[in-house]
């Protein structure tokens, strides 16, 4: 499609019309799914995308044929739940394992594997001092003393780790809060990540997911996607991908570690 906007140059009056010729992109089928080391079901959703800047809701697909598979002979054939949502019934992640998807779909198979990591336990959480500049109308302008929820773990020595760290606030994912992190520079060191600015009197849930290194890719590339200014910034691309015959998503398993804290007026006040 063509994209029309214009620029405002320098100079008074003066106006500029910018082409931006961006291809529709023709429906594409979306498989995303996620096995851990906890019990299950674990969840496959296959849904149906859009063009780049005309995204409604997804088209959930039904009646597809979903199969896992793990490298020691069992097999899951999942259950459709309700439209687009496919649950496992037997099939149990455990780190060390290979495990194999198959969608078949109009027709059309996609599969994609994943080998779970080993789990990296969460060793402890604290809060630290965080210093917020606040601005108020008449130039009042004042600081706020605030603090830092930081999850603390050690990364595992001579072997390559690729992490997710996910907050849960009151039960409610943050979607916008959460940080991914690989041990380049890091190996083997006790490593410190910043979660959240801690509030009192909420309940903060944090997750830490070891990832094989294609569903980090495919994290990575969709931070980055979601960042990214589609008029200012380089052309769109779709996030890596470890799934085969053109389908998007992701299919990837991460073996998870978890520590929760009750934010109170006390706890905030040990670090004033």
């Amino acid at each position: 499609m063509i994209l029309y906007f214009l620029a405002l140059i320098l100079f008074p009056g003066c106006q500029k019309i910018i082409n931006v010729d961006l291809n529709e992109a023709a429906p594409n089928i979306v498989i995303e799914g996620l096995i851990t080391d906890r019990p299950g079901p674990y969840v496959i959703t296959i849904s149906k995308s859009g063009s780049y800047f005309n995204q409604p809701e997804l088209v959930p697909v039904s009646s597809a044929l979903v199969s896992i598979a793990d490298d020691l002979g069992k097999t899951d054939t999942l259950i459709e739940a309700k439209p687009g949502m496919y649950l496992t019934s037997k099939i149990r992640g455990n780190p060390g394992r290979t495990y194999t998807l198959k969608v078949i779909s109009e027709n059309v198979e996609y599969t994609g594997s994943s080998k779970m990591s080993n789990r990296v336990w969460i060793d402890s959480l604290n809060l630290t001092k965080s210093i917020s500049q606040h601005f108020d109308f008449g130039n009042d302008n004042r600081n706020e003393l605030q603090a830092d929820l930081n999850c603390y773990f050690r990364d595992p020595y001579l072997e390559k780790n690729y992490f997710r760290l996910k907050v849960f606030i009151n039960d409610s994912a943050r979607v916008d809060n959460y940080r991914l992190y690989d041990d380049q520079y890091t190996d083997g060191m006790e490593i410190g990540l910043r979660a959240a600015h801690a509030r009192a009197g909420s309940t903060y849930r944090l997750e830490l997911y070891s990832l094989d290194s294609k569903t980090f890719g495919y994290y990575r590339t969709l931070e980055d996607l979601l960042n990214n200014n589609p008029i200012f910034g380089s052309t769109p691309a779709n996030p890596n991908t470890n799934l085969s015959n053109g389908a998007l998503g992701y299919f990837g398993t991460g073996a998870l570690s978890s520590k929760t804290i009750l934010i109170t007026d006390s706890l905030l006040e040990t670090v004033r």
